[in-house]
């Protein structure tokens, strides 16, 4: 029985050599009684110990302890200070008795060790021993290279300037937060794309043409740019295009310096920079370009914005009217009814409902009702990238500018309007030329409980004037015929000496430097900014007619 036992065994222990063999790894077997039942060849590889004697039979408790002997020859004592000798045995031999365990270990010369140990149910014992150095050695060149990474991206987005880097197929695979702000889009929706899909011809093939000469030839390039952003405000940027990699890796980065600061105007008006005094400074081929695309496909569109935060309004409200687009902005879903109700009635038309995504789900399913797209915005989008937002949507829906219902001298007009218009006064005469602000005017007086009449033009503002007697005026200060300032001036000169000063309330889109003294000096009795809200009007009304708080809804 023994003799034919042994012949098995022999061949068991002949096949697991040749398995840790091919897996480099080393591996002992021990019976319930912690008696080495299996040792293969390579377990003297990981520890150093050709000469040391190791066999079949040999208790675990005193292989551990000659492993411990070798390694402090070889490398020193290798225990933890305060940690006696036959401590580290115990607890070693503890570990080979749990169900799982594994340890790491370094040795010499940055060897790192893995003894991965396994109890079997049926007491028997396994330990593998792996040799890790070389995926010790990846991992920490992978960490090591996501810290590199993530300290660039950091160093990148601090900088001042706006850096774009693209491959060899000129598709975007880097972008810093100032080239997302230069380009009024977020990064989500410039990487992986090329600059075709962001900006339009001929715009764009100025750009690839630029890019690939530069990928090709490797001759960096430099353009000084003015760029003017949609705000109106223009600045001098430098921009430099440069091929960086090797050969079938070649990248291109482009960066776009604000010098604006650091430039000289002459006698000529015109801009320089110090030391670059032979370059002229060209009109931007990205923003210039980039705002009038935006004001040919968005001007004389009807947006209505929803959002409960009144900052982001106000400057979504200024950059959408600055491409021409109609704009109002709603702070709630039922000022948002409201609207669309009034506008529907009103036969106004509506392009776009753009909800901010902290709005309720149903602000989003009303303009179906109405049959008005809608699309989502967020804080980033309305901050940095709505107008290309915008201009994407309807680019990409194709959508026609269809011709308003209304003309010039529409007005609004309610059952409610033509009651209140047969009183002795009127409470308030509104001079607005555009549909989207004169449903915001009626909605706002309507719930203040304010008759009013609207005008739209310059002419109707001094005959309605001189008609009804108001006592409050709200002018915007454009209109189609002559402006508000102009209105003013003979709306003063028909009142005369003989009537109570008027109080007449300027309105501008935009607020510029000394726009509020032009009010003033028109005649007017204060200056209201767009978009303006229920709590403006109120507290001005009260403000300039505190005798006539009564009037107003409470």
């Amino acid at each position: 029985m023994n003799d034919m036992a042994s012949p098995v065994a022999a061949i068991h222990a002949a096949m697991l050599d040749v398995v840790c063999d091919a897996i480099s790894s080393a591996l002992i077997i021990y019976d319930r009684d912690d008696h080495i039942v299996f040792i293969s060849r390579e377990i003297f590889s990981y520890f150093s110990a050709g000469g040391m004697h190791v066999a079949v039979g040999m208790r675990l408790r005193d292989f551990i302890a000659v492993a411990y002997d070798l390694r402090k020859t070889t490398s020193g004592d290798p225990l933890p200070r305060g940690v006696e000798r036959e401590d580290w045995i115990a607890e070693q031999l503890a570990s080979h008795w749990k169900e799982r365990s594994e340890n790491l270990e370094q040795r010499p010369g940055d060897r790192w060790v893995r003894a991965a140990k396994r109890r079997l149910s049926s007491g028997m014992g396994i330990c593998v021993f792996t040799d890790i150095s070389e995926q010790k050695k990846r991992e920490d060149q992978w960490r090591s290279d996501i810290e590199r990474v993530q300290l660039t991206e950091e160093i990148l987005d601090t900088l001042p300037l706006s850096v774009f880097v693209k491959d060899r197929n000129t598709t975007y695979v880097a972008v810093n937060k100032a080239g997302c702000a230069l380009l009024e889009t977020p990064a989500d929706l410039i990487l992986g794309r090329t600059v075709s899909d962001i900006h339009a011809d001929p715009l764009a093939s100025r750009i690839d043409a630029m890019d690939h000469h530069v990928l090709k030839t490797g001759t960096p390039a430099i353009l000084p740019e003015r760029v003017t952003r949609l705000t109106g405000e223009e600045v001098l940027v430098i921009t430099r295009k440069q091929r960086v990699g090797k050969p079938g890796r070649y990248f291109l980065v482009t960066t776009m310096d604000d010098v604006t600061a650091f430039a000289t105007v002459g006698a000529d008006g015109t801009s320089a920079i110090p030391g670059l005094e032979h370059l002229s400074f060209v009109q931007s081929s990205y923003m210039d370009d980039e705002h009038h695309q935006a004001s040919q496909i968005l001007k004389g569109r009807s947006i209505l914005l929803v959002t409960p935060n009144a900052h982001l309004g106000q400057l979504a409200h200024k950059k959408m009217l600055s491409v021409g687009v109609d704009c109002a902005v709603a702070v709630s879903q039922a000022e948002q009814k409201a609207f669309m109700e009034f506008a529907a009635s009103a036969n106004v038309r509506i392009d776009l409902v753009i909800v901010d995504v902290q709005m309720n789900i149903a602000c989003l399913d009303l303009p179906q009702a109405y049959g008005v797209e809608a699309m989502t915005a967020d804080d980033f989008q309305l901050e940095s990238s709505l107008i290309t937002q915008i201009t994407r949507h309807f680019r990409l829906n194709n959508h026609p500018l269809s011709a308003a219902p209304t003309d010039g001298n529409w007005e609004i007009s309610t059952q409610r309007t033509a009651a209140i218009s047969k009183k002795a006064s009127l409470d308030v005469l509104v001079v607005e030329d555009n549909n989207i602000n004169q449903i915001v005017f009626s909605q706002i007086l309507e719930g203040l409980g304010l008759s009013y009449k609207i005008a739209a033009t310059g002419q109707d503002a001094v005959q309605l004037f001189e008609q009804d007697h108001p006592s409050f005026v709200l002018m915007d200060t454009t209109l189609p015929d002559f402006d508000g300032f102009e209105a003013t001036r003979r709306l003063r000169k028909l009142a005369g000496a003989e009537r109570p000063r008027t109080p007449v309330i300027g309105v501008v889109a935009q607020a510029f430097e000394g726009d509020r003294q032009a009010c003033l000096d028109a005649g007017m009795d204060e200056m209201l900014l767009k978009p303006i809200s229920p709590d403006m009007v109120e507290v001005l009304f009260r403000r300039f007619l505190p005798q006539q708080d009564h009037r107003i809804r409470g």
